[in-house]
């Protein structure tokens, strides 16, 4: 039986990266909960049938369009009464979301999810992580060094994204 997993963390912890790496799944559908409905989700599930919906910053979905789910997550069971559209369907579906912050979500639809809490990294894994994505975006060693300590100390975001903008102009 499916188990659906959200993880949730502070923005640049690789929650989308790992999203990125269940895409490889057969029969995978991922969308972006910024711009997912529930009429957009129906109709793909009545379509294709995916055995895996991944669901990236779903705290971003309107409450409306998350309400959809909760029956999904529940039964199994996909409904849709509509003037000239109506169907219902039962699939095997496992449900992965990434979230920033569990508290915009619909409490019944939190308590569905196994939350998987990534926290958020030391300087040690910042430096790290950061210093490589530098490097694979031809930036020099000592560059993606001092880039990498000039954002953990100065700025103070532990953001690799902001390591990534600040190479990139250095380069």
């Amino acid at each position: 039986e499916p188990v659906h997993v959200i993880l949730v963390g502070p923005p640049a912890s690789a929650k989308t990266v790992f999203m990125r790496c269940l895409m490889r799944l057969p029969y995978c559908y991922f969308t972006d909960g910024s711009n997912t409905t529930k009429a957009g989700m129906l109709d793909y599930i009545f379509d294709n049938k995916p055995k895996y919906i991944l669901i990236d910053e779903i705290d971003k979905m309107q409450h409306r369009d998350q309400a959809f789910l909760l029956n999904l997550m529940e039964t199994g069971i996909v409904s849709e009464t509509k003037h000239q559209k109506t169907g219902s369907l039962k699939i095997n579906t496992w449900i992965f979301a990434t979230s920033n912050n569990l508290n915009t979500l619909l409490p019944a639809l939190r308590s569905r999810f196994l939350p998987i809490k990534l926290e958020p990294y030391t300087y040690e894994q910042f430096h790290e992580i950061s210093v490589r994505l530098l490097i694979q975006n031809k930036i020099e060693e000592d560059i993606a060094k001092a880039t990498a300590d000039g954002v953990w100390y100065k700025i103070k975001s532990g953001n690799r994204r902001d390591c990534i903008r600040i190479g990139r102009m250095a380069k």
